[in-house]
């Protein structure tokens, strides 16, 4: 009988550069932060699961950054309370005591010491840089005149050449499609994980319309690329001559993601009679008084960048109920599309921005957005694209007994469910089935997740606060029945009043129970100081 040959350890290097554009994260509430969003995970998967070695780059420094790391690596043994705190992991360095040990699945408690025991703190080296400007991570790290990325730069050097030695499968993790980083990947001698850069243009608007149409996908009604606003009237005007009155602008840019490039229209009623040329005029004077879901842009800001970028006008769609489920899948280096996840989104601001999600999406659709989601994978790989993650969202609108799906958004890089999603699998220590599902033992988890927990009230907490409140409540991860809330993004409560979490439950009202109980615990805690001004 052969002998399965022993598997590759592995080591992860993770530069979450969020790239969209500058003025939006300086306008996305405690974006500065989002570096740190996959920490969780990566410890959980990398360290844990797998018994690799992680190095994590994250600027500004994380807040309580030893209890956090202590925390996530507590969670699979039922502990999740860090040991007391010594103080942030500074520069380059990490803490030299253990942490927790890693455990198991759920119902195994900590007998199944997966990772090593005590060594797992040994193998997480943290890596910040001291700067909390807008910036892209990228660019921090790149920097060619700071002395500071100089040092992050050899750290990842160094990680790399030792793990490679080790025998290890080391990569760079990152966001989304980068040139920088790409250019750091090779550098380094490793591999991304993202699709190639040259195919940024893909990940827009337009391009998801014909993405969708390639896929055989239908989509909502609409126009082709505008780049003033006399093309764009004309645009919206062709929709009102086929009896739509509410519209959807959207910015034909990658750089504006999650719905905040978008703008909605909403024409009166007496314009669905016009039917002469005076029709576009009538449009004209109407656009500037659609309702722009950045409230912190003008009209003239959105044609400013739809002269650049382009934009589109697409019917609004309506209807109750009406659902946004999205697909999330992975290109594989043997050149195939496979299905990772399905979530059923929550949605704010008209319907337009992202505010979380819940796991999985419905049953009734669930398998209509796998099939749409692998054939826009397939169209993908027909353009070139043969590696990384990639979503697709949806909405999905009641028609008699069935649901009609129409292709929304194709995002070429990883989404805001990756982190969730890959947090739950850790901690579950199971794929989902082939439905896809989480069902470890015979029992099903389910799961709701949010980036945007945020309140006045919250402003001036500490990371450690929110993780001792939760760990010592009943509310915390408990390994053995699987349930239970996990904290992410923790560092912008102190500034910003704002947090994530990852709710698991058995069951829908259970999972939603647990978000709500958790918002309960925090408004009942008391800041450890004044916080700070806001921006």
């Amino acid at each position: 009988m052969t002998e399965t040959p022993p598997r590759r350890p592995v080591a992860r290097m993770h530069v979450e550069s969020r790239e969209c554009s500058p003025q939006l994260l300086e306008r996305l509430i405690g974006a500065t932060y989002f570096p740190e969003r996959l920490l969780g995970p990566a410890i959980v998967n990398t360290v844990c699961r797998e018994g690799g070695h992680l190095l994590y780059v994250t600027a500004p420094p994380m807040l309580d950054a030893d209890r956090q790391v202590d925390y996530y690596l507590g969670l699979l043994s039922g502990g999740g309370r860090a040991a007391e705190d010594s103080g942030d992991l500074a520069g380059e360095g990490s803490a030299s005591r253990p942490g927790e040990d890693c455990g198991g699945r759920p119902g195994e408690g900590s007998r199944d010491r997966l990772g090593g025991p005590s060594d797992a703190r040994e193998r997480i080296r943290i890596v910040t840089l001291d700067d909390a400007s807008s910036r892209w991570l990228s660019e921090k790290v790149l920097d060619p005149a700071g002395a500071e990325a100089a040092s992050v730069r050899d750290a990842l050097r160094e990680f790399a050449t030792d793990r490679r030695r080790a025998g290890a499968d080391v990569r760079l993790s990152y966001f989304e499609p980068s040139r920088p980083l790409e250019l750091l990947a090779r550098d380094l001698g490793v591999p991304g994980t993202q699709p190639s850069s040259a195919h940024i243009p893909l990940g827009t608007k337009h391009a998801s319309r014909r993405l969708f149409a390639a896929a055989g996908v239908p989509v909502p009604a609409g126009g082709e690329l505008c780049h003033g606003p006399a093309e764009l009237a004309a645009a919206v005007a062709d929709l009102v001559r086929a009896g739509r009155r509410k519209v959807v602008l959207k910015l034909d840019s990658t750089a504006y993601g999650g719905g905040l490039g978008n703008a909605l229209l909403e024409l009166d009623d007496s314009l669905l009679s016009v039917t002469d040329d005076s029709l576009e005029k009538l449009v004209w004077d109407a656009l500037p008084h659609a309702s722009l879901v950045d409230g912190r842009i003008t009209w003239d800001d959105f044609v400013a960048l739809m002269e650049e970028s382009g934009a589109i006008a697409e019917e609004m769609i309506e209807g109750a109920p009406l659902h946004s489920p999205s697909f999330q899948g992975r290109l594989t280096d043997a050149g195939e599309a496979v299905a990772v996840s399905t979530h059923d989104q929550v949605l704010g601001t008209g319907g337009q921005s992202y505010t979380g999600c819940s796991f999985p999406a419905r049953d009734d659709y669930r398998q209509a957005v796998v099939d749409c989601g692998l054939r826009v994978g397939k169209a993908l790989l027909d353009l070139g694209v043969d590696a990384g993650d990639y979503g697709v969202d949806f909405l999905a609108v009641r028609s008699g007994s069935a649901w009609r799906l129409l292709g929304c958004e194709v995002n070429l890089r990883a989404t805001a469910t990756k982190h969730p999603f890959t947090m739950a699998a850790g901690l579950l220590g199971t794929d989902p089935t082939p439905d896809g599902r989480f069902v470890v033992d015979g029992t099903e988890y389910v799961y709701e997740a949010s980036d945007g927990i945020m309140d006045r009230r919250f402003e001036g907490l500490r990371p450690a606060q929110l993780i001792d409140a939760v760990t010592a409540s009943p509310l915390g991860f408990d390994p053995a029945r699987g349930t239970g809330v996990v904290l992410h993004l923790m560092s912008p409560v102190t500034r910003y009043g704002k947090f994530g979490a990852l709710c698991v439950g058995r069951d829908r009202a259970e999972a939603a129970g647990l978000m709500s109980r958790l918002r309960e615990l925090v408004g009942g805690l008391q800041p450890e100081r004044t916080p700070a001004p806001p921006d």
